[in-house]
């Protein structure tokens, strides 16, 4: 009897073996790492798209690592990405656990498969019609929104008579307000409470965010670590009372349309956790590791309101639609839906844009000959004060573009998860994978980019003075 078992035993163990050899074969090369954490130990936790930099130029412009429990794929070749996310197959969700736990796979940004691809044809779809498109007939309109806000942040600039101005705060305030009627069909007057919490929440969450990458990986490490349960619960803490505020913001639009919330759309917003005020205004509540907590109240009613279409406009009145039409769709269209996809709008347009114009006006500050070329084709172009049409300012275009290269938002990119096993090039790629498309490697490519750590906005110059093709695909960027 013995004997059978110790056979047995033999060739489970070899049939696993058998197994992980074969999962192992045609699998992208890269570095061992230690057994349950991977090569996370080995990662520069601040600045993680240097040490990931380093791996290629050792492994080459696709290789694998593991990270905790979550094998790892990263590709640092414009091409490669390119190839990897026109496949069906990688168009999923990082199987990381805050994605799971926090964002529950909604909005547009963590969401996947059917839902990802109705939200993302609707918002393009309201986005183009808005006159985020060439040919729109609404684009001068959502020109001189913009302009608005421009002006706006020139005016408070000239308020400062010449003395030192915190340009990325004026920056944030300006943009924001027109990413704000752009979403929510309203803006907040100046200087107020609410907007500045607000940016506050959504700012503290990014870095938070950060702070807790480990636990994307180690999901175990929440229940072993205080400090990440901390960092856990101050980002569900932010979420729950940015989601008040949106439905505090939904209610008054839906009032606004004369439209109610359909049956089966509804989303409970933990009335429990806040106190509200006797008028229906909401406590908004700051809460800080170095100073003592602050808190006002916010009255949705002090919001400016705008006559234009909205996303939230649009999206309320394809749920009435959807919810009495079209039941199957419906379940796209919920209250809950809603709240991430504002979230993730909001996100997506404020901080990209914010973020390359600071970076866009330090390196003209640092760069005085290229400011002057810049200043100079503005003022030959539009010699008046007016709207102006950035294809026809083809080096100021060529210096946002080269901002953006020098400076990625998102150096490590955006993951995408593995839906299916499937090859990239000779390489297995398995069901499951997280996919890194590394921009930071790839903007700083010295065989695509001479000299890439200069900042050089002539390399998207022509030869005919026109605006080059950008190399790297619009879906690469995402």
């Amino acid at each position: 009897m013995d004997l059978i078992f110790l056979w047995l035993f033999i060739f489970v163990v070899g049939y696993w073996i058998f197994r992980k050899i074969n999962q192992w074969k045609n699998l992208p090369p890269g570095p061992w790492g230690m057994p349950i954490l991977g090569y996370l130990p080995f990662i520069d936790p601040k600045q993680p798209h240097l040490t990931l930099t380093k791996l290629a130029k050792t492994y080459g412009p696709i290789y694998g690592l593991g990270m905790g429990n979550v094998y790892t794929v990263v590709l640092s070749d414009h091409k490669l990405v390119r190839d990897a996310f026109a496949k069906e197959a990688f168009s999923g969700r990082a199987p990381l656990y805050l994605t799971h736990g926090i964002m529950r796979g909604n909005g547009i940004i963590c969401a996947e498969g059917a839902l990802w691809k109705d939200q993302r044809k609707q918002v393009s779809s309201w986005l183009k019609s808005f006159g985020m498109s060439k040919h729109s007939i609404s684009r001068d309109k959502l020109e001189k929104r913009i302009a608005a806000g421009a002006h706006e942040l020139l005016e408070n600039v000239e308020k400062s008579s010449g003395s030192p101005v915190d340009l990325v705060h004026m920056l944030t305030n300006s943009l924001g307000n027109v990413v704000n009627e752009i979403i929510f069909g309203f803006k907040f007057p100046p200087d107020d409470k609410t907007w500045n919490w607000f940016r506050q929440i959504q700012e503290e969450g990014c870095h938070e965010m950060g702070v807790a990458g480990a636990v994307n990986f180690l999901p175990f490490v929440r229940f072993i670590s205080p400090s990440t349960r901390k960092t856990i619960q101050v980002l569900v803490r932010g979420q729950a009372q940015t989601h008040r505020l949106y439905g505090s913001i939904i209610n008054r639009r839906r009032k606004m349309l004369d439209l109610v919330t359909p049956k089966g759309a509804e989303y409970p917003l933990h009335e429990n956790l806040f106190d509200e005020h006797p008028e229906g205004h909401m406590k908004c509540i700051t809460y800080s590791k170095y100073t003592a907590n602050e808190e006002h109240f916010f009255d949705p009613n002090t919001l400016i309101a705008t006559d234009d279409e909205c996303i939230l406009d649009n999206f309320l009145k394809e749920q009435k639609r959807r919810f009495e039409s079209d039941k199957e769709s419906a379940r796209f269209m919920t209250d809950e839906q809603l709240l991430y996809l504002l979230a993730d709008m909001f996100g997506a347009g404020l901080d990209t844009t914010s973020v390359t114009l600071s970076w866009f006006l330090l390196y003209m500050a640092l760069h005085q000959d290229e400011q002057d070329l810049v200043r100079k084709e503005i003022l030959s172009v539009y010699p008046e004060e007016e709207e102006i049409d950035g294809s026809k300012l083809p080096y100021l275009m060529a210096a946002l573009c080269e901002t953006q290269r020098i400076r990625s938002i998102v150096p490590v990119g955006i993951p995408h998860g593995c839906l299916q096993d499937t090859y990239l090039g000779n390489y297995r790629i398995p069901k499951g994978a997280m996919v890194i498309p590394l921009q930071w490697a790839i903007h700083m490519d010295s065989d695509v980019w001479e000299n890439p750590e200069e900042f050089k906005p002539s390399r998207f110059i022509g030869p005919d003075g026109s605006l080059l093709p950008v190399l790297i695909p619009r879906r690469c960027r995402s």
